[in-house]
């Protein structure tokens, strides 16, 4: 018997401990990476959040498509990868998103990206009541500046992007709390949101691309012993500069690549630059524009198809001799982090996120560069003089010393602290303490000091210490000793046991208070030990007003003292006058009243 008993508490602590699991749902379009930085940072930051927090929260990734070997990858790494059903009528993968998956109806939080997955991610929070993080990755009203207008375009490209930065701002106002990729980001958003505080990750180490060991499909672990090899016997010969990106016509302007471009024209044959980013069929043009818009010439640059395998974008991070990032503005710039990761040279323009990371990493201003193209031309240049294995020695060093600086195990203690913040904020409770302010024995009892109760109630209730305290100073007005202090436990301890008894008759002066919250309509939730605590329940924001109004007024204390303070409580207790104090707190109304605001904006 003993046994099964010890079997069935421990189960109960199980399940209670399962209970109070946080279900953290991140949303993303997918697991791999063949699509950008954006998918990257959501995987890594899922793999070690889920790391961090193993035991306090379940990590769950909503994602449009998946196959078997993505479903195992987040398995191994403790995240439950979810992939979202089609919906009849739409080709359009996000708006699969949009509607809570069957596997987890109620998560407790839903984590968003940018304008894309940020309105999926309304969605599910406007379905699911859940709470909302929105994640920014890039500042729009920048990008307008340098997108190049197609011939085709209806609008220019700042109108356009004008309007996209104002979708990301309804965005950030809607959810419960904003996260910036990056100190650049941050700073720019907490501009345009003067309201609310926007929280920052930078992202560490991509530790899967930091195994030195670069191995091919076809002679496995060689493969970084021949590139250096070959570097070495190349050295003074050419040097070969590597761009990665996507090759929007667009955007090329945007990422700077004719920057480099002209850098590497001007610096003569014996330099060569290799884009990795065209789309299927596109070579061709992509080479063009180079040739067109840029002074290097055909048998300097080789143009590559966007590299959807972080496998084969190893290698050819290996092939290079130095990595550039020159966009003219970047709201991070994870190929660059990638990089770093990777322990190969690299160069970032200052206008980029990552830059500003590297400003507070020793070694880090080494690599940032302007704008100017004879400055990347003379930074490319001194790099090229340097010897393979000094690069390779420099390029190391900076990513453990990126290392020192950004933690994923840090940056996933702080964001796990803001999620468990989060969740608890307010959702329409407020609770209304209530604490013994004064209370007056009867005169002729005082001498034997005995309470009508006492001798029933002695053994419930836990002998205080004689400093009790109020709830706005610490300290109250009636007398430091044992049996006033008793006195004060033992009413305490009546209305306490009245809220939670099953009988709604149970006692009177419980009932009028339920009266007074049923006209309010306010829904009792409970009270707590320790002083007595009311929590009730507002169902819209105009309840949360009328109930602040009766505490700033004075009212609410006036019924706490009129439902709780009767003659057969202060015969019961022996005293001539007991007085109650009433208190609310400010902030939580203000996070309470925030709640119903984010409601209207979600349109609730």
């Amino acid at each position: 018997m003993a046994c099964s008993s010890a079997s069935t508490t421990a189960s109960s602590e199980e399940e209670k401990k399962e209970q109070r699991l946080i279900d953290a749902m991140f949303l993303c379009d997918e697991w791999k990476s063949s699509k950008g930085g954006l998918s990257t940072f959501n995987r890594e930051l899922a793999i070690h959040l889920a790391e961090t927090t193993s035991g306090s929260m379940n990590i769950h990734c909503y994602v449009s498509r998946s196959d078997d070997h993505d479903r195992e990858e987040a398995e191994q790494h403790g995240v439950n990868l979810i992939t979202a059903q089609t919906v009849p009528g739409s080709r359009d993968p996000l708006d699969w998103l949009k509607v809570p998956p069957p596997e987890l109806r109620n998560p407790h939080i839903v984590i968003g990206h940018g304008r894309k997955l940020g309105t999926p991610a309304c969605h599910i929070a406007r379905v699911t009541r859940c709470k909302w993080i929105q994640f920014v990755h890039v500042f729009c009203e920048d990008l307008g500046k340098f997108k190049e207008s197609t011939a085709t375009a209806v609008t220019d490209t700042i109108e356009e992007n004008e309007e996209r930065h104002k979708m990301e701002i309804e965005l950030c106002k809607a959810a419960d709390a904003v996260v910036a990729v990056g100190s650049r980001l941050q700073q720019k958003y907490s501009r345009s949101l003067p309201n609310v505080e926007v929280e920052i990750i930078t992202p560490g180490i991509v530790e899967k691309f930091c195994n030195e060991s670069v191995e091919s499909r076809e002679h496995p672990g060689v493969l970084l012993r021949t590139l250096n090899a070959f570097k070495s016997y190349m050295f003074m010969k050419t040097f070969n500069v590597f761009m990665f990106g996507r090759a929007t016509f667009e955007d090329l302007t945007l990422k700077g690549y004719d920057i480099v471009a002209n850098a590497i024209g001007s610096l003569g044959e014996e330099f060569e630059l290799t884009f990795v980013g065209s789309s299927p069929g596109d070579h061709r043009n992509v080479e063009q524009w180079f040739l067109q818009k840029t002074c290097i010439k055909r048998k300097q640059i080789t143009i590559r198809g966007y590299c959807t395998e972080q496998d084969e974008l190893k290698e050819m991070f290996h092939q290079s001799d130095l990595v550039a990032l020159p966009s003219r503005t970047e709201g991070f710039g994870l190929v660059g982090l990638e990089a770093i990761s990777c322990g190969v040279p690299i160069l970032v323009s200052g206008e980029s996120g990552v830059a500003e990371a590297l400003q507070n990493v020793e070694g880090g201003n080494t690599v940032i560069v302007g704008s100017d193209e004879d400055e990347w031309a003379r930074r490319i240049s001194e790099v090229s003089s340097q010897s393979p294995e000094e690069r390779q020695a420099n390029a190391r060093q900076l990513r453990e010393n990126y290392r020192k600086v950004y933690s994923w195990k840090a940056e996933c203690e702080r964001f796990n602290r803001l999620i468990e913040n989060v969740v608890k904020t307010a959702s329409g409770e407020m609770n209304i303490k209530v604490d013994v302010n004064y209370l007056k024995p009867e005169e002729q009892n005082i001498q034997t000091g005995m309470l009508a109760t006492e001798t029933v109630r002695c053994h419930e209730v836990q002998q205080p210490t004689a400093s009790a305290t109020s709830p706005a100073s610490g300290s109250v007005s009636y007398p430091k000793t044992d049996l006033q202090a008793h006195r004060v436990e033992t009413f305490l301890s009546i209305i306490k046991g009245s809220f939670h008894s099953v009988e709604l008759h149970s006692i009177g002066e419980c009932n009028q208070f339920k009266e007074y919250a049923k006209e309010m309509k306010l829904i009792i939730v409970g009270a707590s030990d320790g002083s007595l605590v009311i929590t009730v329940k507002c169902e819209s924001l105009m309840i949360l007003e009328d109930l602040w109004t009766d505490y700033s007024s004075g009212h609410l204390g006036e019924v706490v003292q009129n439902c709780f303070v009767t003659e057969k409580i202060l015969k019961e207790l022996n005293l001539a006058e007991l007085r109650l104090k009433a208190t609310m707190d400010r902030e939580e109304y203000n996070a309470c009243k925030m709640f119903f605001e984010k409601d209207a904006l979600r349109g609730w």
